[in-house]
Parts: C-alpha cells; sequence; structure tokens
C-alpha cells in the first residue's frame, strides 16, 4: 500500500496572503503595489541600488554649467567666490533663461548639491604672511653688517629702521572661497 496522501486544494482569501507575504518578506501591500507600477523602471536600473531618487545631474542642467563656467573664470581671475556668489549668479542665469523663481530657488541646499555635483569645495585661505626667502640667512647677515656700517659712520640706532615689506590690505578679503577640489588652498605656508 502507498502512503499516498491526498492532499485537498485549498483557497486562501487576499487578506491571507497578504499576511503570509508580509510574514516571510515584511513587506506591506503599498510597496508591492509601487513596485509593479515601477516594473519597467526597476529592471532596467542597476541591481545593487537600493532606492531611485532622480537623475544626478540636477534639473537645472544649464545654470549648473553656466555656474561652473562662471566660477572658472572668476578663480582664473584670482577672485574669491563664496556660496552667496554663487547663489546670485544662479538666479541671474535662471531669470535670463526665463525660469520663474517658484521652480528655481538657488537655495543653499541646491548650491552644496551644485557644488558637489561639479566637484567644488569651500576652501580656507591659511595664511596672509609672506613666505621667508630661500637665501634669509644670508640676506639677515648682510643687514647686519650694512647696520654695523652705518653705525660706524656714527649714525644713531634710533634713526635706523627696517622696512619689512609684509603686504598690508585695507579692505577686507573673504576668507572662504570656492575652487575645484583638485586644487590647492591658496596662501598656505
Amino acid at each position: 500500500m502507498s502512503s499516498y496522501i491526498r492532499q485537498l486544494r485549498q483557497a486562501y482569501d487576499a487578506n491571507f496572503k497578504l499576511m503570509v507575504i508580509n510574514a516571510k518578506y515584511g513587506v506591506s501591500e503599498c510597496n508591492v503595489r509601487r513596485w509593479r507600477a515601477q516594473k519597467d523602471s526597476l529592471r532596467n536600473a542597476n541591481s545593487q541600488r537600493k532606492a531611485y531618487r532622480g537623475p544626478k545631474s540636477g534639473h537645472f542642467k544649464e545654470i549648473d554649467r553656466q555656474v561652473c563656467q562662471y566660477v572658472a573664470e572668476k578663480r582664473n581671475e584670482g577672485l574669491p567666490i563664496t556660496r552667496a556668489v554663487i547663489q546670485l549668479k544662479a538666479l541671474e542665469i535662471a531669470k535670463e533663461l526665463g525660469i520663474p523663481p517658484t521652480e528655481f530657488k538657488a537655495s543653499l541646499g541646491w548650491c552644496r548639491r551644485m557644488m558637489r555635483r561639479n566637484g567644488f569645495s569651500l576652501r580656507r585661505r591659511t595664511s596672509l604672511a609672506q613666505r621667508l626667502p630661500s637665501d634669509f640667512t644670508e640676506k639677515l647677515l648682510s643687514f647686519q653688517r650694512y647696520v654695523i656700517g652705518l653705525r660706524k659712520n656714527s649714525y644713531p640706532l634710533d634713526q635706523m629702521g627696517n622696512a619689512d615689506q609684509t603686504p598690508v590690505f585695507f579692505d577686507m578679503l573673504i576668507v572662504i572661497t570656492s575652487r575645484w577640489t583638485a586644487d590647492y588652498i591658496w596662501y598656505a605656508i
């Protein structure tokens, strides 16, 4: 005799099926419905990708391109560029392109993401002081000899001085600027 036990077919309602799926995979019904709607884009996406958050090139590519060009021009001229300058230039370009202010606001978040997308970073100037010349000790010794020679000619010490040629700026320079990430920090000692 065979040990064959006849198994009856059993019908399950949709609610029970969803409970079983949720218990086994931890997936809710709304996720399953959304994934069915996104079936084509999910099949074409990278299999390792966990989320699809839209394009990584930004929504306003022309603004990004023109702002990058502007920053590159100003940095080649040696001018510091802050995030505020980038935001103002982006708003100006958006106005030229006819993009309404309700669509594009050039927010600080947009500026940060645009800088990350295009390889910019904020750099801080490290110093305003001059670098010491390579022949510093020779120049120091020659200056000391010069002062000793003047003293032999009976010049008093209070009439001798040294102009040290350190530049003094009367208008405050911007301390933080936007740079290409690969560039080095300027004015570094």
